[in-house]
């Protein structure tokens, strides 16, 4: 028996298109959760076509939004030669009627739950529409992925690693709390070391004269040069403090740097950030979204303090970590003047990297259902729920107003004189690092 899982790519514009695309673990998992004696084979359509012909029993794809309609166009080229397909993930799992129009089955919620017993039907010949996960898989029922699926060559250097899911904080924009639970799971931290060993090993980064001579060049060189580099993909590496302090010593075992997601809050903790410089921290990922308090009050972030951004990035960069910051632009108190404001804020604070996205109101969650009640939803091509177009009418502005201020935004910061300005010039935190990313956004919008 043979299964094919596919992660769908919709064509984008040329101007869209990202410079780097990072790996993902969702197929990864799924084929960790597949018996040994079925042949598994992953395709990432963004790198590698689609052999609508090759003979396979079952095909599973996993798609966000986005890419929806694109996963329902390969759903139907592999139906019309009589291959069974399945589908998973977020987008089919809150919308799985109309997933249903397109495929044989819709796999709901996460595929530790579900995803066995659907496989299981299938060689038994009682495929049924839907599975549906009951309740959420236990942090120790989580499998090591499968990275050996993935061809490394397609992707930017990093290894990728899960250590927690769920998110308690409910934002209304978000997917997360719906599909992964309102609470944190921990992973076990035996688990979390066995994947480590097996992503890096146990033996020193390089002979200790080679790593002196390389970091008299740059500090982070040899880790480049040994791509001994690691993202955490979890919405928050801080779920709880103990775990945190627990994963961060764990971390520092392996001479390795990472970056990963924190809310703006991290700043108030000494202890905390004096071991995430430790372990190796390059960057935090943290999603301010808003300079308006109201905003984050709708979207149910109001725990961010706008007033005290300023002093949270002077702290984290104190201790030699590097801030990527992401905002969200078109909520309902912004008015034309927000880009400008969130360009300021990104220049004055020298975030290392940043990037403005439109408000996203993803089907399933609160924003979606909102902005439907109130008559202001545009769209339903589901292709255009990709953060860069609006499929809403903003509140204070015109839609031309808004995708033309998010591409201002992206351009002014990519700029050459905010790049030297952020980059170049003092304190220069991780340009090895900061300098490739901000480059490859110049190029992308440089003819914007």
């Amino acid at each position: 028996m043979k299964v094919l899982l596919i992660s769908p790519e919709r064509e984008r514009k040329k101007d869209e298109a990202f410079l780097f695309r990072l790996g993902f673990l969702n197929l990864p998992y799924v084929a960790a959760l597949t018996t040994p004696d079925v042949e598994v084979k992953i395709v990432d359509e963004a790198y590698e076509p689609i052999n609508f012909d090759e003979k396979v029993d079952l095909v599973g794809i996993t798609a966000q939004t986005p890419v929806a309609p694109r996963a329902y166009q390969i759903a139907e080229e592999f139906r019309k030669r009589g291959v069974t397909v399945v589908m998973g993930g977020v987008h089919a799992s809150v919308l799985p009627q109309e997933a249903l129009e397109h495929v044989d089955a819709v796999v709901i919620g996460e595929a530790e739950v579900t995803w066995p017993q659907c496989l299981d039907d299938f060689r038994r010949g009682r495929l049924k529409r839907i599975y549906r996960a009951n309740g959420w898989v236990r942090e120790d029922e989580i499998p090591l992925p499968r990275r050996e699926l993935l061809n490394s060559r397609f992707y930017f250097p990093l290894k990728l690693l899960e250590t927690t899911r769920g998110c308690p904080h409910q934002c209304d924009f978000c997917q997360v709390s719906r599909f992964f639970g309102n609470q944190y799971r921990n992973r076990p931290l035996k688990e979390i070391a066995k994947e480590l060993e097996a992503m890096f090993g146990s033996r020193p980064l390089m002979a200790p004269w080679a790593k002196k001579f390389l970091s008299f060049i740059s500090r982070d060189l040899p880790y480049f040069l040994k791509r001994r580099l690691l993202y955490i993909i979890d919405n928050n590496v801080v779920p709880d403090r103990k775990f945190a302090i627990e994963l961060l010593s764990l971390l520092k075992n392996y001479d390795l740097l990472w970056w990963g997601h924190t809310p703006v809050s991290i700043a108030d903790d000494d202890e905390l950030l004096q071991l995430f410089a430790a372990s190796g921290c390059i960057a935090v990922n943290i999603g301010f979204e808003s300079l308006s308090p109201k905003n984050l009050k709708i979207m149910r972030k109001g725990f961010n303090k706008p007033h005290r951004y300023s002093e949270a990035v002077r702290k984290i960069h104190g201790y030699g970590i590097g801030i990527m910051g992401t905002f969200i632009v078109g909520l309902d108190d912004d008015d034309p003047g927000v880009f400008q404001r969130t360009l300021d804020f990104i220049e004055e604070s020298k975030l290392d990297w940043a990037l403005a996205f439109i408000m996203t109101p993803y089907p399933g969650t609160e924003s979606f259902e909102r902005l439907e009640r109130e008559g202001r939803l545009l769209t339903r091509d589901w292709w255009k729920y990709d953060s860069l177009n609006a499929v809403y009418q903003p509140l204070l502005m015109s839609v031309e107003e808004l995708e033309k201020g998010m591409r201002f935004v992206w351009k002014e910061t990519f700029s050459l004189r905010s790049i030297f300005q952020r980059i170049v010039k003092a304190p220069r935190i991780h340009p090895l690092f900061y300098l490739p990313m901000n480059w490859s956004f110049h190029r992308l919008t440089r003819n914007w």
